[in-house]
C-alpha cells in the first residue's frame, strides 16, 4: 500500500487566510483472491417502465444474468423489477448453480411496461440486502445495491433531498448504493448524488450496447475489492481548515477530518486534491498536519504522514516555485466543477451563464499557468467548450460532459472506472 503526499507550495502568507493545495495519490494492495475476499450480498433493482422497451431491457436482463454468473457460492443475490409496481423476481439467496438458473427463467419473464416508481423499488431491493448484513454496518461481507433505469422518478417520492437522504442513512446503516442511468432521459444530477451519498459510484450508459459492459464491470470491482470503507484521517492544528476538492463526502470526528473513499479494488490507484485553508501567521512558524489511511479490516499498511508549511511574507510567497504536478490536478479538478455546472445551466438554456462558468475557470488557470504545456491545453479546451455551450446541447452530449467530470471528480477514468496500472502525472 503506498500513500503519496505532495503540496503546491511551501510558503503560506501571514496577513489573510490563504489556500493551498495538497495532492494525494494512493496505490491499493494487490487482490484478495477465493477464499479469503469478503463475500458480496447484492440486489439488483431494474427499471422496467415503458421507455425500457426493446434493445435496453433485453441487454439489462443479458446484463444481470452474466454479473450473477460470476459470483461464487458464497455471494448472495437478489433481483428487483420495478415501474409503477414492483415485484421481487427473485427474493436474495446464495449465488448456487440452482439460484442462478431460476433467477435466469424469471429474468426471461421481466417485461417493460408502466410508469418509475425508482423510490419504491429501489426500497425493495435495499430490503432484500439487509435482511441478509450479518453483523450490521461493521459486519462481514459486502452489500451493495446497484439501481438501474432510463428515466425519471414519477411516482412514489420524487424529491431529490429525500431520496439523497435516504441513500446516505442506508449507507450508514451498511448498505451502499450504486447508480446506472441508460440513455438520455434518466435524472443525471439525482442518480450520481444518490450513489455519493450511498458509498457507491454513479454511471451513464449511453446506448443499450454498453450496458452488460458498465454492469458486469461494476460486479466485478465488488468481487476485486481489497480494502473496505476505506478513509482518509487529516488532523490539523486549531484553526487550519481541511475539505476535499475532489468529488468525496467528507465529515468531522474526534478532531480530525474524514474523507469517506469507499472501497479500493485491488492495485487501484487514487488520486485527490485536499484544500487546506490558514488562518493568519507570523513569519517563521511552521505548521503541519498529519494524513493517514484506515479501513475497516485493517488491511492497510500505509504509516501516517506528515505535511508541513512555513508562514512567510508577502515577498518569498511570491518568488516561491510550485509544483506543477499538483497544479495540474487542482486545475483538472476545477475545470470539471466548472464543466457540470455547464452543463446544467445549458440544460436549462441559460447560455451565457454556463458560458461565463468555463470562461471564468479558464481565465483563473490562465493566470498562474506559466508555459506548462498541459495547463495550456486545458485552457484551450475550455476555450473551445465554450463555443459549443452558447446554443442547446443534446441531452446525450450533457450527460457526458457531466459524468466525464463526476468521473474526474472521484479519480476515476473516463469510462468511470477504477485506474489500475498506470502512471499517476
Amino acid at each position: 500500500m503506498n500513500l503519496d503526499l505532495r503540496a503546491d507550495r511551501r510558503f503560506i502568507r501571514t496577513g489573510y487566510r490563504s489556500n493551498r493545495y495538497l495532492l494525494v495519490d494512493i496505490t491499493a494492495p494487490t487482490s484478495r483472491r477465493e477464499p479469503t475476499r469478503e463475500p458480496l450480498n447484492s440486489a439488483f433493482v431494474l427499471d422496467r417502465s415503458g421507455s425500457m422497451a426493446g434493445a435496453k431491457i433485453d441487454l439489462a436482463r443479458q446484463a444481470i444474468d452474466v454479473s450473477i454468473g460470476a459470483l461464487g457460492d458464497r455471494d448472495r443475490f437478489a433481483v428487483v423489477a420495478y415501474d409503477d409496481r414492483v415485484d421481487v423476481v427473485a427474493p436474495s439467496r446464495p449465488a448456487t448453480p440452482e439460484a442462478r438458473r431460476d433467477a435466469r427463467e424469471a429474468l426471461s419473464r421481466i417485461d417493460a411496461r408502466g410508469s418509475t416508481n425508482l423510490f419504491e423499488g429501489w426500497m425493495r431491493g435495499c430490503g432484500e440486502v439487509a435482511t441478509h448484513r450479518d453483523g450490521g454496518a461493521a459486519g462481514t461481507g459486502m452489500h451493495r445495491v446497484l439501481l438501474m433505469s432510463d428515466g425519471l422518478a414519477n411516482i412514489g417520492v420524487t424529491d431529490r433531498e429525500e431520496l439523497v437522504g435516504h441513500a446516505g442513512e442506508l449507507f450508514r446503516r451498511g448498505v451502499a448504493t450504486w447508480t446506472f442511468g441508460f440513455g438520455s432521459d434518466f435524472d443525471e444530477d439525482l442518480m450520481e448524488r444518490m450513489a455519493v451519498a450511498g458509498g457507491g459510484q454513479s454511471f451513464y450508459v449511453e446506448s443499450p450496447q454498453q450496458i452488460r459492459d458498465y454492469v458486469t464491470n461494476a460486479v466485478g470491482e465488488a468481487l476485486d475489492v481489497v480494502a473496505r470503507d476505506v478513509e482518509l484521517h487529516i488532523t490539523a492544528p486549531e484553526g487550519v481548515l481541511v475539505e476535499p476538492l475532489s468529488l468525496f463526502r467528507s465529515h468531522r470526528r474526534d478532531d480530525a477530518t474524514i474523507v469517506e473513499l469507499g472501497d479500493l479494488v485491488s492495485g487501484q490507484q487514487l488520486r485527490l486534491v485536499l484544500t487546506v485553508n490558514f488562518p493568519f501567521g507570523h513569519a517563521g512558524v511552521p505548521v503541519a498536519i498529519r494524513v493517514g489511511l484506515r479501513d475497516r479490516d485493517g488491511v492497510l499498511d500505509a504509516s501516517p504522514r506528515v505535511v508541513d508549511w512555513e508562514y512567510a511574507e508577502g515577498r518569498a510567497n511570491d518568488g516561491q516555485p510550485r509544483d506543477r504536478a499538483v497544479d495540474r490536478e487542482v486545475a483538472r479538478l476545477y475545470a470539471a466543477r466548472a464543466r457540470k455546472e455547464a452543463a446544467m445551466l445549458n440544460k436549462h438554456g441559460d447560455y451565457a451563464a454556463a458560458q461565463g462558468a468555463l470562461h471564468g475557470v479558464a481565465r483563473r488557470i490562465r493566470g498562474y499557468a506559466g508555459d506548462d504545456p498541459g495547463l495550456g491545453a486545458l485552457v484551450s479546451d475550455l476555450q473551445g467548450e465554450q463555443l459549443q455551450l452558447s446554443a442547446p446541447m443534446a441531452p446525450a452530449a450533457l450527460k457526458e460532459m457531466h459524468y466525464r467530470s463526476s468521473y474526474a471528480q472521484r479519480g476515476r477514468d473516463v469510462e468511470g472506472r477504477a485506474r489500475k496500472g498506470e502512471p499517476l502525472r
